[in-house]
């Protein structure tokens, strides 16, 4: 047991938690915010360092278990509800906030000469909305995928609402946060035999049903408004799209990478490569 418990202390003690509100916030100090007692537990099951953490004295009660076995010298501030929402400046779910340290990201080359084949990484090129980039992150942990690739056009996928929505799988999957993705797909290609399958509406897609899953597989997902851009989709050795009705021109991003995954798991539970629950 390493942590402090506080039940009087300043305003200023938790600025972490303040008015994050459609804010980066702590992301620019290399910290995250998670909420809720249930992504609470999978934050604290895991090595992440948990710097700060605010909640009332029933959940601290309630999780005190799992603080006990932790060695970070956590600081925990103890309120009510009423009184954590007027520091926060919104409404409270659950009254339970944690400020975790965002774990150093591996470059792809170390990353990539560790996955044991065969593997599915998931690329992000330009994802904008928090929650489509903690929905995908959701579904890579969900379905076998070993990391996600993250450019430098994407929002941060540490934020407080991507987090929020990958319901904390964000620990359970590995996050590489890249500067330049070209240069990451193409590095991925010199290093292992993979297959990039850019996800696209073009003349020249395929259908993912006519696709065989097997193999070291790369899914390569774009922006919400305009999908791959070009030097993407020339990086990738096949475009892909899914088979939909003509009356929809396409599908949520976020949906679009569940259905990607779901077909290259198909090959990772072929081959018996899947990884352990």
């Amino acid at each position: 047991m390493a942590y402090t418990l506080f039940e009087e202390f300043e305003p200023s003690d938790v600025e972490d938690f303040r008015s994050l509100k459609g804010k980066p916030g702590p992301v620019e100090r290399g910290l995250f915010i998670a909420e809720s007692g249930k992504i609470a537990r999978k934050i604290l099951a895991s090595k992440l360092e948990v710097r700060h953490a605010y909640m009332t004295r029933e959940f601290f009660a309630d999780l005190q278990p799992l603080f006990d076995k932790r060695t970070d010298a956590t600081n925990i501030f103890l309120a009510s509800k009423e009184e954590m929402e007027q520091v926060i400046g919104y409404h409270l779910h659950q009254g339970i906030m944690i400020a975790a340290r965002i774990p150093e990201s591996r470059s792809i080359e170390e990353a990539a000469q560790s996955w044991k084949e065969p593997f599915t990484v998931v690329v992000l090129d330009s994802i904008a909305d928090a929650e489509n980039m903690g929905g995908i992150i959701r579904n890579a942990a969900a379905l076998g995928a070993r990391a996600v690739i993250v450019d430098d056009q994407s929002c941060n996928p540490y934020l407080r609402r991507s987090v929020r929505v990958s319901m904390g799988t964000i620990v359970d999957v590995e996050i590489i946060q890249v500067a330049n993705l070209v240069k990451a797909l193409r590095t991925l290609g010199e290093l292992r035999s993979v297959r990039r399958i850019g996800a696209a509406l073009t003349n020249n897609s395929v259908d993912l049903s006519d696709l065989k899953p097997d193999g070291n597989t790369v899914l390569v997902f774009g922006s919400e408004g305009w999908g791959l851009r070009q030097e993407v989709m020339d990086t990738c050795d096949v475009l892909a799209k899914i088979p939909i009705s003509e009356s929809v021109d396409s599908l949520n991003v976020g949906v679009a990478s569940g259905i990607f995954l779901w077909w290259a798991r198909q090959g990772l539970k072929t081959s018996g490569a899947l990884p352990p629950n």
